[in-house]
């Protein structure tokens, strides 16, 4: 890999970085704003590295500071070739999907993208691995056991992949939970896939008796959103929490306290990051690897 630089760069200086590398040496980042709380670059670094001669030892992976439309259209239309495509947080999922001169069926379901592949001749797909992602946090807490009602908290751009996973899972209904009526936003959706649809307020009385008859929540929100009503949201069998900063959160605290099957945003971002690795260099890695180089990262074991 090349010399460490800042720990996030600005849309020029990333541009600056790519234009100083040959063709042949590939660099990758995460776009977002906030972005240098992600843990992305520890997952893509380190499945360079274990990946040996099947990734050029030059690979880098940054993080820019980025989430508008124009600092989107500045790096696709600049990046050089080395740039072998970039992992996209908020608020700039729409943003990736709307720039994109092609949407794979996936990213086109769910409205949104974390992922743009450079085709060539300035063109970039847009993909969504956080499907992939919240996939595998299911895996890790249902078991043997059937998910049949689900909710969801949240209806920005991570509660889109989250109901395609659980409409995947063979959820048959969907609690969208939200502040406001604009949870509606996701009934479209939820209904698309065959899902039967209902909505709560964060601050309903009666959210506790909704989570405890799901058989899953998946968390999209801050932590800090969730924090207030977390004892209520763990009442469901089980929980997934996509966020993991802070970590732990609240409410994967109060899940694990009550004894439910909990999967943390690590493993989120380690399931969704899997795919995106393999399209950035075409080299494979697993789950399990990514989430131990996170789990180590952090020093829980």
């Amino acid at each position: 890999m090349s010399p460490a630089g800042p720990a996030v760069y600005s849309v020029a200086e990333f541009l600056d970085l790519a234009a100083t590398r040959p063709a042949d040496a590939p660099l990758c980042a995460v776009l977002g704003r906030p972005v240098a709380h992600s843990l992305s670059p520890v997952i893509h670094r380190g499945a360079a590295d274990a990946a040996g001669a099947a990734v050029p030892g030059s690979f880098d992976y940054v993080r820019v500071e980025a989430g508008e439309t124009w600092e989107l259209r500045q790096l696709t239309a600049s990046a050089p070739a080395c740039v072998r495509g970039f992992s996209v947080t908020m608020p700039g999922k729409p943003v990736a999907l709307a720039l994109a001169d092609e949407v794979t069926d996936r990213a086109a379901a769910v409205g949104s993208a974390n992922t743009l592949i450079p085709l060539g001749g300035g063109r970039w797909r847009a993909e969504n691995t956080d499907v992939a992602g919240v996939a595998a946090c299911l895996d890790a807490v249902s078991g043997e056991n059937p998910l049949r009602r689900a909710a969801v908290v949240g209806n920005g751009g991570t509660a889109r992949p989250a109901v395609a996973a659980l409409a995947a899972a063979g959820v048959g209904h969907v609690e969208v939970i939200a502040r406001s009526d604009r949870a509606l936003r996701l009934r479209d959706l939820v209904e698309g896939y065959g899902m039967t649809f209902a909505w709560t307020r964060l601050d309903d009385p009666a959210l506790g008796e909704v989570c405890a008859g799901c058989d899953v929540l998946v968390s999209t929100v801050p932590a800090a959103a969730a924090a207030p009503v977390a004892p209520a949201l763990a009442r469901a069998a089980a929980v997934v929490d996509v966020i993991y900063d802070p970590y732990p959160t609240d409410l994967l605290a109060a899940a694990r306290t009550a004894g439910r099957p909990a999967a943390d945003g690590l493993l989120m971002l380690a399931g969704q990051g899997v795919e995106q690795f393999r399209l950035f260099t075409g080299a494979t890695t697993s789950t399990s690897a990514m989430y131990s180089l996170l789990k180590g990262h952090l020093g829980l074991g």
